[in-house]
Order: structure tokens, then sequence, then C-alpha cells
């Protein structure tokens, strides 16, 4: 089987090739039972369609614009060396010899499902058999999975940091169908590479020509040599037995259970090694970053408790505070550059805790047509009536902390009450967007704050009435009360 011209990719309506995917009218829907391989999908697919297609600018806008034609697809082959894409070499670099290698259940490849046995291995899941056996062709998806989204944590001592870093969020815009949504996420290579500046970067795959030295620097990196960068070596026994794919849910004729790695030695400008080797940071596509003196980031999802609503405007637009600069992943640049318009956004990750994943990120947001400066602003007037209205809840809530109690007490029932606004606000925010083209900028504003003010005061109202026999602590509450009142004073 061969990424670039056979069927290994799982739809609703059966298994499609990469070239079916791009060039044909049919509305198709992946299917793939975790969320989280839905992601690395899109992901890998967009990155393939990269290296096919190698689109400039003006090419990338006249594929979405008039789509993709089966002979464009096919002269676009004819300057590939296909083998690098074959299912037995593609994202695999050999093994060094006398090397001890690790062996683990194709379960550790999801990493949402847990299956070590240090302390902190408390997957979101907890139930090993929800993917204990996978076909061939799921075996590329979580491959890319693993290098790109897993923290190495996951794996203790054996695991590695990849490009991206540990427990990076991914950005990808989401079009009117899959096909458009990988266009869309395509990279055009003219334009990845003038924002670059770099004159002769190494362009070969990873299992082409291996990593080699202890830093690996970011200079050095192309752009195909970096959407498929390695962190490990890698196998997976496959097993001529019959399977019914717990990914993918499709039946094969072969299965597997079990895959060998071993991590590279060297350091990417993802990891403090690395930084502190001047390795720098590989700007990868589809992930923001927060650049502080230190060095530059992955944006990631700070706890199980964090909603991505709440950093929103720093996934759309450049965002600078006293100590960090906010920057968008390359490929919303790229998007605004395009001015194809008709995209949403979608944002998605893993929130990670050491060696344990507690919870996922898979939001959609609806943009506006066309992001132009005066539609991204009816957005950000969204977002930040949801922050607004959140700092006044937490003014309010700090009164308890004059009542005389244990800080400890009063923190836990203020982190339970701004939990529940800043879960529900997710909801809340995600449709009012829907409406951010068709409704006035001022409106959407007033129709946001009108429902997130709700929110909040529904929310400390229950709180009052929960200790309302509690003198000390209820008149605290009441003073406190004044101040979430004053949210009706934020101005439209």
């Amino acid at each position: 089987m061969n990424l670039l011209t056979d069927n290994f990719i799982s739809t609703t309506k059966g298994k499609i090739s990469l070239k079916e995917l791009l060039t044909s009218e049919i509305d198709y829907q992946l299917q793939y039972a975790f969320d989280e391989i839905q992601l690395a999908m899109l992901q890998l697919l967009a990155s393939l369609s990269t290296v096919v297609l190698k689109p400039d600018l003006d090419e990338l806008k006249g594929y979405l614009n008039q789509g993709l034609t089966a002979e464009q697809y096919d002269l676009a082959l004819e300057n590939i060396d296909l083998c690098w894409f074959d299912e037995s070499c593609f994202m695999r670099s050999d093994f060094p010899e006398g090397e001890k290698t690790a062996d683990a259940a194709i379960t550790k490849m999801i990493s949402g499902i847990e299956c070590g046995t240090s302390a902190n291995a408390l997957g979101l899941f907890s139930e090993v058999f929800l993917a204990n056996v996978i076909c061939p062709d799921c075996a590329h998806v979580l491959n890319y999975n693993l290098h790109m989204n897993i923290k190495g944590e996951c794996f203790g001592p054996t695991g590695a940091t990849g490009i991206r870093g540990g427990g990076a969020l991914s950005t990808l815009i989401a079009g009117k169908n899959l096909k458009t949504t990988i266009l869309a996420n395509t990279i055009a290579v003219d334009y990845f590479n003038s924002v670059r500046e770099i004159d002769a970067p190494n362009n070969q795959f990873m299992w082409q020509e291996p990593l080699e030295g202890n830093i690996y620097y970011a200079h050095q990196i192309g752009l195909n040599r970096g959407l498929f960068a390695l962190a490990y070596h890698i196998d997976f026994t496959v097993l001529d037995t019959p399977c019914l794919c717990d990914v993918c849910g499709y039946e094969s004729s072969q299965s597997i259970k079990e895959f060998t790695r071993l991590k590279y030695k060297g350091s990417y400008g993802s990891t403090k090694n690395g930084r502190d080797g001047q390795a720098k940071w590989w700007p990868h596509p589809f992930t923001p970053t927060t650049i502080k003196e230190e060095g530059t980031f992955p944006v990631c999802a700070r706890d199980h408790h964090w909603q991505s609503w709440q950093n929103f405007l720093s996934y759309v637009a450049v965002k600078e505070t006293d100590k960090s600069l906010s920057n968008p992943a390359f490929i919303i640049d790229q998007y605004r550059k395009l001015k194809t318009g008709g995209g949403n956004l979608l944002i998605g990750g893993n929130i990670a805790d050491q060696g344990s994943i507690t919870g996922r990120v898979y939001d959609l947001y609806s943009m506006p047509e066309h992001w132009d400066t005066e539609k991204l602003e009816r957005v950000e007037k969204v977002i930040d009536s949801g922050l607004q209205v959140k700092d006044k809840l937490s003014q309010a809530l700090n009164k308890m902390f004059g009542a005389g109690y244990d800080k400890n007490f009063v923190s836990g029932i203020k982190s339970t009450a701004m939990n529940q606004y800043i879960s529900n606000a997710q909801k809340i925010i995600q449709q009012l967007l829907i409406d951010v083209d068709r409704t006035e900028s001022r409106m959407l504003r007033k129709q946001a704050l009108a429902e997130l003010k709700t929110e909040a005061k529904t929310i400390y109202q229950a709180l009052m009435r929960q200790y309302q026999n509690d003198l000390s602590l209820f008149k605290s509450l009441a003073k406190g009360e004044r101040i979430l009142m004053a949210v009706n004073k934020v101005k439209t």
C-alpha cells in the first residue's frame, strides 16, 4: 500500500485514496473512533497534499476556488519518488544496530488511553480494550499522531519530544467539506519559504536521511522534512490475522497489536536542551506560538478546566503583553493571505499533565466569510465580553477571602464557580459566533454581554443560596454581588 496512490483513508463511505479525496465531488466524511485521530488525520492529509502538490500561493488559491483535477494530481505525482510513501517505509527510519528498543501495545499510540504503570498514567479512558487492535492502514495516522501530538512523558524514559513540542495545540482551517479543509491547510511553498527566509534547507525526509548529532537545528530543516519530522525510530508487528479495527471500524485481513520504538538522541528547539543548544524553533504550520525571553514555545492547553475561547484571539491575531508575544499558526496567516473566504476555525489537541492525558480540545468556531479587520472585530467583541464578565465574577468571589475561613477552603469554592462559568461560556460563545456574519458588531457585543452576564449571575446566586445559613460567608458574598452587578455597566 502507498499513501499517495492507494486507499487508506477511512470515511463513512469506505476507504479512499488521497487522489479520490482531493479530486472527487463526493462529500466524504472521515471515520475514526477518536477525535484525536480525526485531528491527526486532517494534519497528515494536509501535509501529504503539500508534498504532492507543492503549490505556490496562486496555485493553491486556484485549487480552492476551481478544484483539483485527477490529471493535475497525476501530473504532480510524476515529480515524486513514490517509494518513500510505501507503507513499509513512510515515517519509519531504520533502527541503529546494537541499540535496545522498547515495545508497547498499540493502545499506547492513542494518547487518551493510558496503559502505563506509572502513578501519573491516568488516561482519559480507563478501558484498554477500546483500542487494542488496529488495521495496517491506521498505523500511519497513529504513527503521525505519536510524532506530532503525543507528549514524550507518556512513555517515561523511553519517550521523546517531537518538533512541535509536548502537548501543542493545533489550529486548522475548517472548510465547507473535507476536500476544501485539506486544501485550505495545504502549505503554499513559496509563501512558507518567504516567511522562513532560509536559502538551502534540507528537504530530505528523515526516513531517507536520518537526523544526526545532539542538536537538530531549525534552519537546516526544510518544509518536507519538518512536516513529517521524526522523534523515534519505529516499526509495527503486522500479523496475518483478520481483525475489526478499533480505530476505523473496518474489517482487515491483517492486524497490529504492538509496535517497537527507539527515540532519537538529539533535541529539537521545542525542548530546553534544544533551546540551550541554539536549535531555534521550527515554525510548524499548524502550531500557534508564544515568544518569551527564554525562547519560542507552542501554545498548549493549561489544564482540564481550561477552555479554548479564553485564548481565542491569539489564534487569529498577534497579541502582545509585557512578557510575551503570541503569534497565530502559519496556516492562519496563509489563509488570510489567500482571501478565499468561507473557512471556520478548528482548535484541537490534548490536555496533558506530565505522563497523563486529562482531557482533549476539539472545538469548531464559526468565523466571518472574510477575515478582514472589520469582521474579525466582531469576533473580538464576543471574546472580550466573555473575558470581562469572567474578570468581574472573579473580583466578586474574592470577597469571600475576607470571611475568616481557611484560604484553601475559599479557593476551592471560587475555583468551582469560575470553572463552571468558563465551561458554560464556551458553549455560549460558540453559539454566538454562528451569527458573526449576520449581526452588526455592536448588536453582537450587546447580545454576548447579556447572555454571559446572565450565566455569571446564575452561578453566583446559586452560590449565595448554598451558603445563606453561613452568615459570615453570606455577607462576604453579598458584598461581592455589588461588584458582579457592576457588570451591567460594561459598555457595549
